[in-house]
C-alpha cells in the first residue's frame, strides 16, 4: 500500500527548518541595532516588537500578510514614539531576514532523506504559509532547492492553510492526486486537518530537540494518520528500506 505515494508535501516553518527559535534572535539582532541608533531599551523594543506580530497575525489570520515584518516594524516603531526616516522601515526588514537566513539551521535527518526520496521518484514540494519569494530563499539557505520540485505560498492563493486552495495547487504542479500524496507539517490543523479534508494522508513531526508542534489542544479532535520522531522514519512511508 505504502509504495503507491507518488508526492510529499512538506511544511517549511518548524517542520523543515527551525525557525522559532530564529524569530526571536532574528528580532533580537534588530532591537540591538534599534537600540544603538535611537537610545531605545533593546529588550522594550523587542517587546513591542513581539506584542505588535501577534496584533497583526489576529488582524490577518488567514493570509500571508501576517508574516509581514515591515509592517510589525512601523507598528513597534510608531508606538514607541520614535522620529525615524520611512527608509529605515525596509532596512529593517532586509536586516531581519538576512540574519534568519545566514542562521537557520534544518532538521537532523531532512537533507538525507530528501535526496533518497528524490533518487526514487518521489515528487516534493514545500508547501508553506507567507509570501513566495521568503519561501524560495529559505529553501535555498538550507540547501534543499536541488531536492524539491515544487515551492507552493499561500500568496498565490490568498489564503493560508488549512484553506485547500493551498493544496490543491501543490497537488497539481507536482502531478499526483490527494491519495498519492503525503503531507509533513508541525501543525494540527493547519498541515494535518487541511490534508486529510482533501484525502491526502497527513502526518505530524514532532522531533526529540527543537519540536514546536502547534493545536496540541486539538488532538481529540485531529488525529494525525502518523507521527514522526526523525526524518529517516519518513522512508517507510514511501515503503523505502535505506
Amino acid at each position: 500500500m505504502a509504495k503507491r505515494y507518488k508526492g510529499l508535501m512538506v511544511d517549511l516553518d518548524d517542520t523543515l527548518i527551525k525557525s522559532q527559535k530564529m524569530y526571536d534572535l532574528a528580532t533580537r539582532h534588530t532591537a540591538f541595532y534599534v537600540s544603538k541608533e535611537y537610545g531605545i531599551d533593546d529588550t522594550d523594543f523587542f517587546n513591542v516588537v513581539t506584542e505588535k506580530y501577534k496584533i497583526i497575525s489576529r488582524t490577518f489570520p488567514s493570509t500571508h500578510t501576517r508574516h509581514s515584518r515591515i509592517l510589525v516594524y512601523r507598528l513597534a516603531l510608531d508606538s514607541l514614539d520614535v522620529k525615524y526616516e520611512l527608509s529605515l522601515l525596509p532596512k529593517l526588514e532586509d536586516m531581519y531576514w538576512e540574519y534568519f537566513l545566514k542562521h537557520i539551521e534544518i532538521y537532523d535527518g531532512a537533507l538525507e532523506t530528501f535526496v533518497i526520496l528524490k533518487k526514487r521518484g518521489i515528487k516534493i514540494a514545500v508547501v508553506s504559509d507567507g509570501d513566495l519569494s521568503t519561501r524560495i530563499r529559505k529553501v535555498e539557505a538550507i540547501g534543499l532547492i536541488p531536492y524539491v520540485d515544487e515551492i507552493v505560498a499561500s500568496e498565490e492563493v490568498i489564503f493560508e492553510k488549512p484553506f485547500s486552495a493551498i493544496f490543491t495547487l501543490a497537488l497539481s504542479r507536482l502531478g499526483v492526486e490527494a491519495d498519492e500524496a503525503i503531507m509533513l507539517g508541525n501543525n494540527f490543523k493547519n498541515d494535518v486537518r487541511g490534508a486529510q479534508l482533501l484525502g491526502i494522508r497527513s502526518g505530524i513531526y514532532n522531533p526529540p530537540v527543537d519540536a514546536n508542534l502547534v493545536g496540541q489542544d486539538m488532538q481529540s479532535i485531529i488525529v494525525p494518520d502518523f507521527v514522526l520522531n526523525s526524518y529517516k522514519d519518513l522512508l517507510s512511508e514511501f515503503g523505502i528500506k535505506e
